[in-house]
Formats: structure tokens, sequence, C-alpha cells
């Protein structure tokens, strides 16, 4: 039995399916707010704070779970022009929140519409980011 939390294995998943991309995942205990991973390579950086729901509930206000510190973090980064997004993992994919959509709740069945295969949302990383000639330490 896997002891690896459902999110870190939603990301490696992703992370399995992105080539040449330096991805180093983020844990800075003086300073929280910091997206999970941050990816860079020849066409710029990407963070992006991952969050993982065992299934869509059947609710009118979902939302990915982001603390005050998150939201802050990320809103004060896209409002300075970074290249921020919050992934929202299920077990069937996940869905890319951008341009501050965190923050914008939606229903189920529009949640479920947006979802995409965790490949998919690899390849979007890399058409954001770009090949490095960095390896990442994973």
């Amino acid at each position: 039995m896997s002891t690896t939390k459902p999110e870190n294995r939603f990301i490696a998943g992703i992370h399995k399916n992105l080539p040449r991309t330096y991805a180093e995942k983020m844990n800075n205990p003086w300073r929280a707010g910091t997206p999970d991973v941050w990816y860079s390579g020849d066409r710029g950086d990407l963070w992006i704070e991952y969050k993982y729901i065992e299934r869509i509930p059947r609710s009118l206000q979902i939302l990915p779970d982001l603390t005050p510190r998150q939201k802050r973090w990320l809103n004060n980064r896209f409002d300075e022009g970074r290249n921020v997004a919050v992934v929202l993992g299920t077990p069937t994919g996940g869905v890319i929140y951008r341009n501050k959509e965190w923050l914008t709740p939606m229903d189920n069945e529009t949640l479920s519409g947006l979802v995409v295969p965790k490949d998919e949302i690899a390849r979007w990383i890399f058409s954001q980011v770009g090949a490095s000639k960095c390896q990442s330490l994973e």
C-alpha cells in the first residue's frame, strides 16, 4: 500500500508525461503560500499550486481549497504579470485555472466539463515553459 498522498501521486502522473522541462517542488517553511511547483524552460516560468479532490462534489460553489496566503501569493504574482495557475486534480484528470479563475466558483457540471487528462495538463505546461537545459532534481 502506497503512503504517498493522492495530490503527490497526481503531480507525479503529470511529471512523467512532461519532457525536458525543469520542475522544482517548492517547500518554504518560513513563507507559507508559495505554489507547489515552479517550472522553467526556454519559453519562461510557470508557478502551479496543485489541489486534489477524491470526487467532484454535487455543489454549486466548487472552488480549489486555497488558503488565504496561497490566494494572496497567486493573486499578487498574477497582478505583477507572472505566469501562475492552479490545477485541481481529480481521479480522472484535472482542471487548469488561469487568470484568477481560482476565485470564481463553478457548479459540478461546469467543472466536470473542464477536466482534462494528466497528459494534456503536461502538454499545456510544456506549451507554457518549453524545454530546459537543466535537469529536474526529482
